[in-house]
């Protein structure tokens, strides 16, 4: 797992206000990297004890802000069943670099 990502989880983890999807952000493993050229997919698992995400929680994903990149970033992070599934960034416009250098996440711009 890329710097980004993590810091993009631990974003999630910190600002989404539920301790079972912040426990299973602290345990997930990558299982596999996609890079796009314009965004990435990041296919999570996590153990099989893992206490399950309840149904309405609504992970908060942070706006990526980078010189690197034309008009920043956005991220979802995904679940099935209750359990992490994956995690995309996306460009908002234009290419996006397989590894950012520097940025800074705040909260999603509408």
């Amino acid at each position: 797992m890329g710097e980004l990502e993590q810091a993009v989880l631990d974003w999630i983890a910190q600002h989404s206000g539920s301790q079972e999807l912040a426990g299973q952000i602290a345990a997930a493993e990558v299982q596999k990297r996609d890079f796009m050229g314009t965004g990435l997919f990041l296919y999570l698992s996590v153990p099989e004890g893992s206490v399950l995400i309840p149904d309405g929680v609504r992970p908060v994903c942070p706006h990526i802000s980078s010189d690197m990149l034309m008009d920043g970033a956005g991220s979802s992070l995904f679940m099935k069943n209750g359990r992490l599934h994956y995690l995309e960034v996306y460009s908002r416009g234009g290419f996006m670099p397989e590894t950012l250098e520097k940025w800074d996440l705040g909260p999603a711009q509408s």
